[in-house]
């Protein structure tokens, strides 16, 4: 849970951007193993990293962030399943001062990244992992929700 201080930087920062574009720049699935029959218990892991140099400034008035998303289902420390996805996420500055004031604060920035890009583009990449799984022939594993 974000303290009051922090939230409050956080909203302020969302009022000086408006989201502008979502794409989908790479959709790679892969199966690398069968999956194993119902009720087995299956490891699954995520995460998100950022392009270097994140976010990109094309023009004063922009953002760009060019997040990438990797899940994998594992059985019995086997990999049976890999999915990446990159997306581009661009976002317009509306209010450049506070967007310069507040970009400066690095706790802001990592939260920023870590759960507003990242809420926004989850749903986006559990249904690139379904539809993966899916076009391969698996049963496919629901992502668990963000809270």
């Amino acid at each position: 849970m974000m303290s009051g201080d922090i939230n409050d930087r956080l909203t302020r920062l969302l009022h000086a951007l408006a989201l502008q574009d979502i794409k989908p720049m790479l959709l790679h699935s892969e199966a690398l193993g069968p999956m194993p029959p119902p009720g087995n218990e299956l490891k699954l892991e995520w995460k998100q990293s950022f392009a270097n140099g994140d976010p990109l400034a094309p023009t004063p008035e922009s953002r760009v962030f060019r997040p990438k998303y990797e899940f994998t289902v594992s059985f019995q420390d086997a990999l049976i399943f890999k999915q990446v996805s990159v997306f581009i996420i661009g976002f317009g500055v509306i209010d450049l001062p506070t967007y310069t004031e507040l970009w400066v604060d690095e706790e802001l920035c990592k939260v920023f990244k870590e759960k507003q890009i990242q809420k926004t583009l989850w749903p986006l990449f559990r249904q690139h992992a379904h539809d993966g799984m899916s076009r391969l022939g698996m049963s496919p594993v629901p992502l668990p929700w963000l809270m």
